[in-house]
């Protein structure tokens, strides 16, 4: 759960640079977004001179909490394994960068369980990360599941199935009620198979026209 740490850590952060206004509830909804987004949301036109003396307290303050207050939400590990044991190759693609990603997951205790690790690219956007990942890894068939509207517009961009997490950090109305969608993350499984299986329906359909 990562407002365990970060909604800390935003305080810090901002009190040291004097920026000041923002509530527990926006920063809760900056969770998750890139980095530069980050700095323009905080610091508007002043975003690039302020960029590196944010990253250095990010460093400070944001990492150094995460091996100590970080936490999954229930229910995380058992889903993950049920999910390999049924022979699915686990990512994660991730508006942060890889060494972030590899400090948080281990710290969860969750680095076996994923096979591919996908950080932010020079292009800062997570349809491009998605992108690259696919085309890394080439699976016969993906589904994206995520939190917020970016994950969605990553699979739209990238032409796969989207499962939204409802309990994670997406604000409310932040999806349109029509997504495929879980509320716990041990209905995940089966919504998954679900998926899968239209996905290969559709495509006999394909070859059969």
């Amino acid at each position: 759960m990562t407002e365990l740490y970060a909604i800390p850590a935003y305080k810090k952060i901002l009190e040291k640079m004097g920026a000041e206004g923002f509530t527990d509830e926006m920063l809760k909804n900056r969770i998750g977004a890139a980095f530069m987004d980050d700095i323009r949301y905080f610091f508007g036109n002043r975003a690039e001179e302020r960029k590196e003396e944010f990253e250095e307290l990010v460093e400070e303050y944001w990492l150094k909490d995460v091996e100590s207050k970080a936490k999954t939400f229930p229910h995380v590990n058992q889903t993950l394994q049920e999910l390999i044991e049924k022979g699915y190759h686990l990512a994660i693609c991730s508006n942060a960068e890889e060494d972030e990603i590899a400090r948080v997951i281990k710290a969860l205790h969750i680095e076996d369980y994923f096979r591919y690790v996908q950080g932010i690219t020079k292009q800062q956007t997570k349809s491009h990360s998605l992108h690259r990942l696919l085309e890394k890894v080439r699976p016969e068939w993906a589904v994206m599941v995520g939190d917020r509207f970016y994950d969605k517009e990553a699979a739209e961009d990238n032409g796969i199935p989207f499962i939204a997490c409802l309990y994670g950090y997406g604000k409310e109305g932040e999806f349109s009620g029509n997504e495929l969608s879980i509320t716990d993350i041990c209905q995940l499984p089966s919504v998954v198979e679900g998926q899968r299986r239209n996905g290969v329906k559709d495509e006999i359909q394909l070859k059969q026209t």
